[in-house]
């Protein structure tokens, strides 16, 4: 009879195991579930920290996953793809991508191909501008000044080689009206710096400035985008100029490679219906991105990296860089 009784013991205790198992072993059709870490490499309550933040209260709204902001700061990204790298690849971590990460596979710094792309969510617009008092206030005054006088003006950029210096290498290059770059740490540094006459053109996207815009406290001259942004109509892009200078900063998902496309497919459909939801649409207005962002999915988003790695490619050969 102790036997008996100590094999159903065995036998409950197992069942009872197995039930608390089995959550650990979803399925595809319990994906996503639980808490999902998403690594980023830049630090807490910055623009990325905000992004995961943002469209992670709609996508737990829908699916009841969380996504939980993981900062890993330093070393140009590096470290938060290693960090990202050593994870678990089934799908139950993601990592934000962006430009940098782009710039780091073009170096040779880590292997795009151990990212899965799910979906490409933001994509900013950025533009040059100078200070009311500012000798040039248009931008064709701009570039004749400099293509006499290369190197004469300073632009001020946020970071020493990410993605702003990207985009004024690749203006350089393209224009003939070379800048000479003068890195700073925070975008506010730049913006106090071009106001106080140390330097003469800033780059930032338009979401971060708009209040000095409106309250004239910055005049913008050129805008990176295929097209005008439709709050500044009187500002020309710099393809209308004839000089194909488009980049902007983007923001999006990745999964590890080795998990089932079919875990990519399902986080898009819940992004897909998270970007319409109200509370996001909300942040990204006081952001300035409804603009330019279009949500891509899984094989659009690994066709526009794949263009991005030649373009980023190529600017870092003329910088010298490769």
């Amino acid at each position: 009879m102790r036997q008996t009784m100590l094999k159903r013991t065995l036998m409950a205790l197992g069942l009872a195991a197995g039930t608390a198992l089995a959550p650990i072993s979803a399925t595809a059709e319990d994906y996503p579930s639980g808490s999902m870490e998403v690594v980023h490499q830049f630090g807490p309550g910055g623009g990325t920290d905000r992004f995961i933040r943002a469209i992670g209260e709609p996508f737990k709204s829908i699916s009841g996953a969380s996504l939980v902001p993981i900062s890993v700061s330093g070393g140009a990204g590096i470290p938060a793809s290693v960090n990202f790298e050593q994870r678990p690849g089934d799908g139950s971590s993601l990592m934000a991508i962006g430009p940098e990460q782009v710039i780091n596979h073009a170096l040779g710094r880590i292997d795009l191909s151990k990212y899965q792309p799910v979906a490409r969510i933001q994509y900013d617009q950025g533009l040059f501008y100078v200070a009311p008092d500012s000798e040039y206030q248009n931008i064709e005054d701009l570039i004749a000044h400099l293509k006499d006088n290369p190197g004469d003006l300073k632009l001020g950029v946020t970071g020493a080689a990410g993605f702003d210096a990207m985009l004024a290498g690749l203006w350089n290059t393209t224009t003939g009206a070379e800048l000479t770059l003068i890195p700073f740490e925070k975008s506010s540094e730049a913006m106090a710096a071009v106001l106080g006459g140390h330097i003469d053109v800033l780059y930032e996207e338009y979401g971060p400035v708009r209040g000095a815009l409106e309250s004239n406290e910055l005049v913008p001259l050129v805008v990176f985008s295929e097209e005008r942004l439709p709050v500044l109509p009187d500002v020309p892009t710099a393809e209308e100029l004839g000089y194909d200078v488009t980049l902007g900063r983007w923001r999006g998902v990745a999964i590890a490679s080795e998990a089932a496309p079919e875990k990519a497919e399902k986080l898009y459909s819940i992004f897909e219906e998270a970007v319409d939801a109200d509370s996001y649409k909300k942040i990204e207005e006081q952001s300035g991105l409804q603009y330019r962002s279009e949500l891509i999915g899984p094989e659009a988003f690994q066709e526009f990296l794949e263009n991005e790695v030649q373009v980023y490619t190529e600017v870092l050969k003329s910088l010298g860089q490769i």
